[in-house]
């Protein structure tokens, strides 16, 4: 069984600045429901590091990539084609590998 050594989240009465971890794209975070409860893991290198403290700076950053308008549309889509056109790209193949027969 593998024991992980997370440590406990503690409560803050003063405001916690925004951390630079927050728009990381090697930062992996976690959120309890209470304000205070936050587990931030670095995953830039291995094995991975916990960060106790809000980030102002940091030399191993990289921002997350945005997305653009066409991938956040065509999410949920599912692009292929209709299956008739499958059998007949299906039937022109064979023929062509068979000589003309299908």
């Amino acid at each position: 069984m593998i024991k992980l050594n997370i440590p406990r989240a503690v409560a803050t009465a003063s405001p916690v600045p925004l951390s630079l971890c927050a728009s990381c794209a090697f930062a992996h975070i976690v959120r309890g429901y209470l304000a205070g409860e936050e587990i931030v893991v670095c995953g830039y290198a291995f094995p991975p590091r916990d960060i106790l403290f809000a980030v102002r700076e940091c030399t191993d950053y990289k921002p997350k990539r945005e997305r653009s308008g066409v991938e956040i549309a065509t999410e949920d889509a599912v692009c292929s084609p209709p299956l008739e056109l499958w059998a007949a790209n299906f039937r022109v193949a064979v023929a062509a590998r068979n000589g003309g027969r299908a």
